[in-house]
């Protein structure tokens, strides 16, 4: 049986990147990504200074996981959490459509375009929708 490309990518990002952000599990969170991740981010939810123009540029799972160490903090104060509802792959790379939802239940969207190697993310953007 072969596995569903499209279902693999979702719990990726949603089971094991985001819920485990959510739920303020950074290192948890850091294992959808590859070793070698390049991870690109402009903010969506605009708090603590962190404005949608800027742009986070990592290298690597470590890297990753120590930059959202320090964030997951500030989004357990906002109270946001992340779900993913649309994805798209073909195994290699994919695309996904997600919402950050605040506390107050307002929505703000966002894409990703993501690439893997090894059953992980090996490339990761972000963007929020304008």
């Amino acid at each position: 049986m072969t596995r569903n490309d499209k279902e693999y990518l979702f719990h990726l990002l949603q089971d094991i990147y985001f819920d485990n952000i959510d739920t303020a599990k950074a290192d948890e969170a850091a294992e959808a990504m590859h070793n070698d991740v390049r991870w690109v981010h402009n903010q969506v939810w605009e708090h603590d200074a962190h404005k949608t123009n800027i742009r986070d540029t990592l290298n690597g799972q470590k890297e990753v996981r120590e930059f959202l160490r320090k964030r997951i903090v500030e989004m357990q104060i906002e109270g946001i959490i992340h779900k993913v509802e649309n994805v798209v792959s073909d195994g290699k790379l994919g695309a996904f459509k997600a919402n950050v939802i605040g506390t107050d239940k307002s929505k703000k969207p966002f894409f990703g375009l993501v690439e893997l190697k090894d059953d992980k993310i090996i490339y990761y953007r972000v963007l929020p929708q304008e």
